[in-house]
């Protein structure tokens, strides 16, 4: 009895030893080709080198999801997430037409204009304009001309009608500015073919009024307000914006002045223009005031390089000793040597 007892604990001593000498576990993983990463197996020796393959998943890493980081707020309880800034296509800025005009109209110096495709006689196309609150375009300059036979290109076609008309022996413009012969090309009989036609080249051509077939172009001036269009201190009128220098200067430095102001001297359209400004010197007396037009070259020209209409004298000296332009009564201008110092205007095309 005694001596089994003594046999166990000795044994019991043995086996513990031995236990005690050998890891836990060793375990050796080996990826296997062609199996997903997720079924992966790995063989897991066990105690006293037992070899007995044990099957289980190899885990993968898992990729942890990125959250939006939390701004500490300055203010108690509340919290800031930052947000991704995302990137925006810029709106262009309007162009000047889109300021300037309304929704299909193009600007140009001031006025704006629209382009009728649907072919009419030049009453029709009188008419068409009256409907949309315009004339027929009169044309003002060489500049201008140029615009409208590009607008005309631009819309696919080489002629259209003009606000242009002969009555009573004489060519005129809708809008009643001064009419300009530029020598047409192909001049007709003026009273069998009394409307105008702009043509792709420089000059213009008169058709029958009743000649259907062609487009036309329509004129305005802009829809905003006429106390929007011009700078503090200057006067709006028919698109084009005013300043009355009341300081007596000779002619050049008159100009120069009007250019300090991004403006020039005036050049003077059509009759209505010339009494709107003949109306603004009347206050200082009979003070003749300094406009845009000079003689050189043996003919008269305004600075803007608009047509020149010759025949609104009241006084005339000879040109070479006075080749300056002044206001001198209601319906006439006169022309006085540069270096008299008068007063002056300035124009520049209206603004926003």
């Amino acid at each position: 009895m005694k001596t089994s007892l003594v046999v166990c604990v000795l044994l019991g001593a043995v086996f513990s030893v031995k236990a005690a000498s050998v890891p836990w576990t060793v375990e050796a993983v080996s990826i296997q080709p062609n199996v997903p990463a997720n079924t992966q197996t790995s063989t897991v020796t066990g105690l006293y080198n037992d070899t007995t393959p044990t099957t289980r998943p190899v885990t993968t890493p898992t990729t942890t999801p990125i959250t939006t980081p939390v701004i500490t707020s300055p203010y108690p309880g509340t919290a800031m997430t930052s947000t991704t800034p995302t990137t925006t296509t810029p709106t262009p800025p309007p162009t000047q037409s889109q300021i300037m005009c309304p929704d299909g109209w193009e600007w140009f110096k001031g006025r704006c204009y629209y382009f009728v495709n649907t072919a009419m006689t030049w009453p029709q196309a009188q008419s068409n304009c009256a409907l949309r609150e315009s004339m027929l375009v009169s044309v003002h300059s060489v500049q201008e001309y140029g615009f409208l036979q590009q607008l005309t290109r631009n819309n696919q076609y080489s002629e259209a009608w003009l606000g242009g008309f002969y009555l009573e022996n004489q060519w005129l413009w809708l809008d009643g500015s001064w009419f300009y012969n530029n020598t047409w090309s192909s001049e007709s009989p003026d009273s069998s073919n009394p409307c105008l036609l702009l043509s792709p080249y420089m000059e213009w051509n008169n058709s029958p009024c009743s000649a259907g077939g062609y487009a036309s172009i329509c004129v305005i001036y802009s829809n905003v307000p006429q106390d929007m269009l011009c700078p503090e201190g200057w006067a709006g009128f028919q698109g084009r914006c005013y300043y009355q220098n009341n300081d007596a200067l000779p002619w050049p430095e008159a100009d120069a002045h009007c250019a300090g102001l991004e403006a020039s001297l005036v050049s003077v359209h059509s009759p209505e223009e010339y009494f709107f400004l003949f109306q603004k010197s009347v206050p200082n007396g009979f003070n003749p005031t300094w406009l845009g037009g000079f003689y050189l070259d043996n003919q008269w020209m305004w600075l803007d390089g608009s047509w020149f209409y010759p025949g609104f004298y009241t006084q005339m000296s000879t040109d070479n000793t006075s080749p300056c332009l002044s206001t001198f009564t209601t319906d006439a201008w006169s022309n006085f040597d540069c270096d008299v110092s008068f007063p002056s205007f300035c124009v520049k095309n209206a603004v926003v």
